[in-house]
C-alpha cells in the first residue's frame, strides 16, 4: 500500500481555500498572500500577476489588514498559527 503525502504547495493551496473564505479575501488577494507566503517580494508578485508594484503593495496591505496582523514579516507566524487551528480540516 502506497502512502500519499501532500507536497508543501498542495498543502498551501488547500489551506488557502479555507483562508480565503475565512478572511473574505478576493481571488487576487489570495494569490498575493500565497506568493508572499512562498517568499516572493512585492516586485516579483507584481511581475508574476502582471500588475503594477503599487497594486501588488495595495493588495498586500489589504491582506495584512484582513488577517489582523501589523506587518508582512508576521506572515510566517500567522501561517503557523493558522495551520495549528485548522489541523484535521486540511
Amino acid at each position: 500500500m502506497e502512502v500519499l503525502t501532500m507536497t508543501e504547495n498542495q498543502l498551501l493551496d488547500k489551506l488557502m481555500i479555507g483562508v480565503s473564505e475565512k478572511y473574505r479575501l478576493t481571488p487576487q488577494e489570495s494569490k498575493v498572500l500565497s506568493m508572499l507566503l512562498q517568499g516572493y517580494s512585492i516586485p516579483q508578485v507584481a511581475a508574476h500577476l502582471k500588475i503594477s508594484p503599487y497594486t501588488a503593495e495595495k493588495h498586500s496591505q489589504t491582506v495584512i489588514r484582513k488577517l489582523n496582523i501589523m506587518y508582512k514579516r508576521e506572515l510566517p507566524f500567522w501561517l503557523l498559527k493558522e495551520i495549528e487551528t485548522t489541523k484535521g480540516m486540511v
